[in-house]
């Protein structure tokens, strides 16, 4: 049980810093030239619904059984890897 909880504890804090890096990001693309402001609006849109599934996930992993959790658990870790590759891209692309 303790490995779950610690488990949500640690996606609920990335998911809360992931929201204020979209806010700091959107912010810099916002500033961007129209064609690269396109471009990574639509980035930023795909990491937007990816964060979304992975609150989805979370919640899931709250309202599971422990032989069930680890099953939701690598889906997320899936998720979680695709939504830093996302930010990895991101920032390449702005030079942050």
């Amino acid at each position: 049980m303790a490995k779950r909880e610690e488990y949500i504890d640690k996606l609920e804090k990335q998911l809360r810093e992931w929201n204020t890096q979209i806010d700091k990001l959107q912010d810099r693309i916002n500033n961007e030239s129209q064609d690269l402001k396109a471009k990574l609006d639509k980035r930023m849109e795909e990491l937007k619904e990816k964060r979304a599934r992975l609150r989805t996930k979370l919640d899931k992993i709250k309202d599971s059984s422990d032989d069930v959790f680890e099953d939701i658990k690598a889906d997320s870790e899936k998720l979680w890897a695709d939504v830093k590759k996302g930010f990895s891209e991101i920032r390449e692309i702005v030079k942050e």
